[in-house]
């Protein structure tokens, strides 16, 4: 069959192969782009177009007063593309849409999920991508409520019961908790529901590469192995697009041009989120005149108006909770104010569409920022056949001083009235932070991968280094001679070295009491644990359910007697991580003197989990009766889309081990661990053959409920295995080719 993409300059090809990736040949790099756009609406038109929704602030007008808060904040903070400028990766961002737009103009009739909305597709454009890079970095890690919660603990308590479950903490910013002690009382911490989503939950990603002296090739290696929601379709599109002289694979979200990781024959490149810190909280003493306003279109309803009161600082969130009816309006003697980075920083649609383009691991930064400014919130790793490795922490943020010198790190609110706070932004070649280590390996997990380097803290609420440790250890343990074998390996790990840490102190709480059956029999398999989480594991059942029963959360209000606070903090201010038994009884910490009754409340929650594993499983434990994971379509539950589902099935790991699978329990009551996080997909791309990779995504790259291709990787993913992807038109197994005409 024939189509068309009217701006098409010669003719081109999509071949489409049996695990449902497209190929596109075209005869020069933007029509390998028309048909990318054209390729991915073709399959993920419903996704591109929510996410579109969410980024240009216009949700609540296709799907209603839930999403008035979301689009109100998307607005107010900028998240919505503003001022667009000119960029150098404009062409190909044109050409993109291009490809999108003419297969919108294709349709006969409206896809499924758009009936169901009560809307339509419609031609998408510069502005649309500008917002969804910024909307990416807007999302990935709200560290805001993370200081709120912070301060106001710290506020309410005192700073010593806070100050070690915090990465770092300064003498600067124990003054501001004193100072602003009066405003952090009174903040209402209803603020809270203004996060999208409405809950956050910790995500993450693996990626690690070696230089050519430690490779087996002589070339350099990348793994990659992003921690996505598990979701149908997947959150990531992928395809491949030639031109001559020019071959290049990728993952990219729906809507954008530019691969987030991918290769091409010169250089290969990984990205993590990086828990980066792009959010500053300032309380104001007195509330701001000047107000902008803001009208938001709600579906089956009259449009809402808004005016949202601003301080230099940023909008006032007490003004935007007041508007929702979140909080009541009152006379407030304090407000606050939120600055994000990127709020008065216009950028490009054309930023990051030339990553693919990069023929050095320097080209590929430069494609990273421009006017020193980059809407990503992401740790890059890049590697080139020139065997040059470079990190870069592509972001914008403010440059606090308090990095290993005085002044204060930015983990709690600051007074909007004192202008050493009026920090400077970040510049591009300050955040080139790691060239050509002597290790010759980098690798990044969303742990702390900066520590004490650096003019200004970069990650101050970062994920447990645990991932990130592992990959170290490996890397050491191999030395050198690493291929391809070796790096899926790792990628199947399941030692935690999290569990390694932590369980010789719970073995010492269990000891406590050893008159209790369910006790003795939880310390010996704890005792005897390799601390890998296969399905097989025994003494799984008992470490991870018990981090679920959130101990600590339990701990501190019986304590502190301040539940108000608590029993949300690990629901939407997850990135307070530090909170395990080492945290509380490190010297001098006033936790100490209750640290029997820690280890009381540990003994119970163990004793409840050894019960409900013998009246759930028998005498006959394994991980993976548990341990499950189950994913499908949001509309699952309707006819149309029932069949795009995969699960229940057992599966190994943890949010800490390299193959990693986030849980949650159902329920405080539950035993069952749902996964509802993990690698989105996997690939080792070695450098000295870049046209062959093994690749294997967590669902398929299908998205169309008619698509043959929704879930048909899920079964070998969940085995740990991999598909082998040719880039050479004569390798293909092709399945279907869409071929278009010039014109």
């Amino acid at each position: 069959m024939k189509h068309r993409i009217p701006e098409a300059t010669a003719p081109l090809e999509i071949c489409w192969d049996k695990i449902g990736i497209p190929h596109i040949f075209a005869q020069n790099v933007e029509d390998a782009f028309r048909g990318m756009g054209y390729a991915c609406a073709s399959e993920r038109l419903w996704q591109l177009h929510l996410s579109n929704l969410y980024a240009t602030g216009t949700a609540a007008s296709a799907m209603g007063e839930k999403y008035v808060a979301q689009d109100l904040m998307h607005r107010a903070f900028n998240v919505t593309a503003y001022d667009i400028p000119d960029s150098p990766g404009d062409y190909i961002v044109d050409a993109y849409l291009q490809g999108v737009n003419s297969y919108v103009d294709s349709l006969d009739e409206i896809p499924p999920e758009f009936l169901k909305a009560g809307t339509q597709p419609r031609h998408y454009t510069r502005h649309d991508v500008a917002s969804r890079y910024r909307f990416t970095g807007w999302f990935q890690h709200k560290t805001w409520l993370e200081k709120i919660y912070l301060g106001k603990l710290m506020a309410t308590h005192g700073v010593d019961w806070f100050r070690n479950h915090v990465l770092r903490f300064s003498s600067a910013d124990a003054d501001n908790v004193a100072l602003l002690r009066d405003a952090l009382l009174d903040i209402d911490l209803n603020v809270a529901k203004l996060l999208f989503p409405h809950e956050t939950r910790l995500s993450g990603s693996n990626n690690w590469a070696v230089s050519a002296a430690l490779s087996k090739s002589g070339m350099p290696l990348l793994a990659m192995d992003p921690h996505q929601p598990h979701t149908i379709p997947n959150t990531f599109f992928y395809s491949h697009l030639s031109a001559p002289g020019w071959d290049t694979f990728g993952a990219s979200f729906p809507g954008v041009p530019y691969f987030m990781m991918g290769f091409n024959q010169d250089v290969s490149w990984g990205l993590t989120t990086g828990f980066v810190d792009t959010y500053d909280v300032f309380v104001e003493r007195d509330t701001p005149d000047f107000s902008r306003g803001y009208e938001i279109a709600v579906a089956g309803q009259a449009s809402r108006s808004f005016a949202v009161m601003e301080s230099k600082r940023g909008p006032i969130l007490e003004s935007i909770t007041d508007n929702l009816g979140i909080t009541v309006p009152a006379t407030r003697h304090h407000v606050t104010a939120l600055d994000w980075a990127m709020r008065d920083q216009p950028t490009s649609a054309g930023i990051l569409a030339l990553m693919p383009l990069a023929k050095t691991s320097a080209e590929l930064g430069s494609a990273l920022f421009e006017a020193d400014r980059c809407p990503l919130v992401n740790n890059i790793i890049a590697v080139d056949r020139h065997n040059t490795l470079h990190r870069y922490v592509a972001a914008t943020l403010r440059k606090r001083p308090g990095h290993g010198k005085p002044g204060v790190t930015g983990v709690v609110p600051l007074p909007g009235w004192d202008e050493q706070y009026a920090f400077d932004t970040s510049q591009a070649d300050e955040l080139l932070v790691e060239q050509n280590p002597a290790t010759g390996y980098l690798y990044t997990a969303n742990s702390d991968t900066m520590g004490d380097r650096g003019e200004y803290p970069i990650h101050n609420f970062p994920t447990q280094d645990a991932r990130a440790r592992r990959i170290e250890e490996l890397l050491i343990e191999q030395g050198d001679g690493f291929d391809t074998d070796y790096f899926l390996s790792m990628q199947r790990d399941l030692l935690d070295i999290r569990a390694r840490d932590l369980v010789p102190a719970y073995i010492q709480a269990l000891a406590t009491d050893q008159s209790s059956p369910e006790l003795r029999l939880a310390k010996s398999l704890l005792s005897g644990w390799d601390f890998v989480a296969h399905v097989d594991s025994k003494a799984a059942c008992v470490f991870y359910p018990l981090l679920e029963k959130r101990t600590h959360i339990r701990f501190m209000t019986a304590v502190l007697g301040d539940s108000a606070i608590l029993q949300t903090l690990s629901l939407v201010a997850p990135g307070l991580n530090r909170f395990s038994i080492d945290h509380f009884m490190c010297e001098g910490s006033p936790w100490l003197a209750y640290r029997a009754q820690f280890e009381a409340m540990v003994c119970e929650d163990v004793t409840a989990i050894i019960q409900s594993l013998s009246s759930t499983c028998g005498d006959d434990w394994r991980w993976g009766d548990i341990h499950k994971v189950r994913f499908g379509h949001s509309l699952r539950k309707f006819p149309t889309w029932q069949d795009m589902v995969v699960g229940p099935d057992p599966i190994g790991g943890s949010a800490t081990t390299l193959a990693m699978a986030t849980h949650v329990s159902p329920s405080p009551l539950e035993i069952v661990q749902e996964v509802y996080h993990g690698p989105a997909f996997r690939w080792v791309v070695d450098l000295a053959d870049a046209k062959h990779l093994k690749f294997v995504t967590a669902s398929g790259n299908g998205g169309r409920p008619d698509s043959q291709h929704i879930t048909d990787h899920y079964a070998a993913w969940l085995k740990g295995e991999y598909f082998d992807l040719s880039l050479v038109r004569d390798e293909l197994a092709v399945e279907r080719i869409d071929a278009f005409d010039v014109g």
